[in-house]
């Protein structure tokens, strides 16, 4: 008999146990365990994820609709960011956050539409997407994450990175070139590990009346460096932050960045920040409302 829609669910992923359940009706045998004493991890950004200011800022801006993406940036959808509204497949997030714009337009003028794909994704599909953002006018910020290279599938290059699948040489697309010659008039390319620079980005796009970009450039924190990327980001990646206990007060702010390398001590309620996976990207020390956190090299 066929298989297909009268076989496998209609959504979700085909794995390898959920096509063996479907075909056969049996899958692999587990060990049984109480599942009450597993600690829930939910999925969350690396440590020193370049994306997590970006986030951390644009999740507490009002009256705004965020359009997210296809990629490791659709985690800004969770605790504690909650910044992400709307995520339907890779590169549509630009031209659905201009179909929400023309409609916010007509019925509630005071909602804004924050856009959010990535260096790969807007290679991919997202140009064609900012092309009728400019075209039509939408009023949308328009945010490309450029980590300088494709992250959440394995890092394989792209055309923004310069290289070939093979690691040769190749003609470097920069984002923000493209993004003028099709038309962009107001674009900002940042360090999204700047927190003050972030916030006064996204105020700035939101201010106007007309399309913007935002392009956040600083590499993944798993990449490979190429010799390209150590002239360029000469000082990514080389210290660690750490805790001044006698400075901390346990406030647990730092912990709403959402880095899995920082943790509170049950001990002393004070915050901690596990070295091995800190690599010092800074944006816990700019939320610590007491300088409680420095750094030192590695």
């Amino acid at each position: 008999a066929p298989k297909g829609k009268n076989t496998f669910p209609a959504y979700d992923e085909l794995t390898s146990d959920v096509i063996r359940k479907c075909v056969f009706g049996k899958t692999f045998e587990s060990v049984d365990y109480d599942r009450t004493k597993v600690v829930a991890r939910p999925p969350a950004l690396c440590a020193g994820c370049p994306h997590r200011g970006l986030f951390y800022e644009l999740g507490k801006k009002k009256n705004v609709l965020i359009s997210g993406d296809i990629g490791c940036y659709t985690l800004g959808f969770a605790d504690p960011y909650n910044a992400m509204d709307l995520n339907l497949c890779m590169g549509a997030s630009f031209s659905m956050g201009h179909g929400a714009a023309k409609k916010f337009e007509m019925f509630h003028e005071d909602m804004r539409v924050v856009s959010v794909l990535g260096d790969s994704t807007f290679f991919h599909t997202g140009i064609n997407s900012l092309v009728e953002c400019i075209y039509n006018g939408s009023k949308t910020v328009n945010i490309i994450l450029d980590n300088r290279i494709t992250g959440m599938t394995g890092h394989q290059e792209n055309p923004g990175t310069g290289k070939h699948a093979d690691g040769s040489d190749a003609t470097e697309l920069d984002i923000e070139t493209v993004c003028r010659s099709l038309g962009a008039k107001n674009i900002r390319t940042i360090n999204p590990n700047n927190l003050q620079l972030v916030r006064e980005t996204l105020d700035w796009a939101l201010s106007l009346d007309e399309p913007s970009v935002i392009i956040t450039k600083y590499p993944c924190v798993l990449k490979k460096f190429s010799e390209e990327d150590k002239a360029k980001f000469p000082d990514a990646y080389k210290t660690k932050n750490i805790v001044d206990k006698d400075k901390c007060i346990g406030c647990k702010m730092c912990l709403k960045s959402g880095c899995p390398a920082l943790f509170l001590n049950r001990d002393d309620k004070k915050a901690e920040i596990d070295p091995l996976q800190c690599v010092g990207c800074d944006v816990c020390q700019q939320i610590c409302p007491k300088n409680a956190i420095g750094k030192v090299e590695k």
